[in-house]
């Protein structure tokens, strides 16, 4: 496309049909890059919108660590009767750790009584031979007990603030 002189200046065409002045030399500039304004705004827009999101996205990890360590004491307790059906009694717990109850239940223990394993751990799931929670705290069992009536044995775990005995605490009774 050629373009016309008509003096000192320029003449582009445009969609019109006309022709417009066109400054010359080092005043021109390109329109195909973003100026540092813009991306500065951009990303303040998308900090802001990640604020209003991580309040959100940590009680919903929160709430999801829960709903685990509850379906964790629940397996706890089905193989618990597994085990109990097997050898009419309950396995022994001091209320400090597991290890003694992981050892039990997944076995193999010897004996003609024994028709586990009754539940398998993964070894991301046990430290230092204890079950524990999502917050790397083992659970605790106790058994007999005579805490709480409705419970032959007690499941426990310190829950999100990791402290036993506190109001969070996940338990099966």
């Amino acid at each position: 496309m050629e373009f016309p002189i008509v003096g000192a200046t320029f003449m582009t065409p445009v969609v019109s049909g006309r022709m417009n002045p066109t400054p010359t030399g080092s005043h021109r500039r390109c329109a195909k890059a973003f100026t540092l304004t813009e991306i500065v705004v951009v990303m303040a827009i998308i900090a802001g919108i990640a604020a209003l999101l991580l309040p959100t996205l940590r009680k919903a990890r929160r709430r999801a660590l829960i709903g685990k360590t509850q379906v964790a004491i629940t397996s706890l307790e089905t193989a618990l009767s597994m085990y109990e059906s097997d050898f009419s009694d309950y396995p022994s717990g001091n209320g400090k750790d597991c290890e003694n109850l992981v050892s039990l239940l997944q076995g193999p223990i010897a004996g003609d009584s024994w028709h586990g394993p009754y539940m398998r751990f993964k070894e991301r799931e046990l430290k230092k031979g204890n079950f524990i929670d999502p917050w790397g705290n083992s659970y605790r069992y106790r058994y007999p007990q005579t805490k709480h009536p409705n419970a032959a044995y007690l499941l426990h775990s310190g829950g999100p603030d990791m402290v036993f005995g506190s109001e969070d605490d996940i338990t099966n009774w």
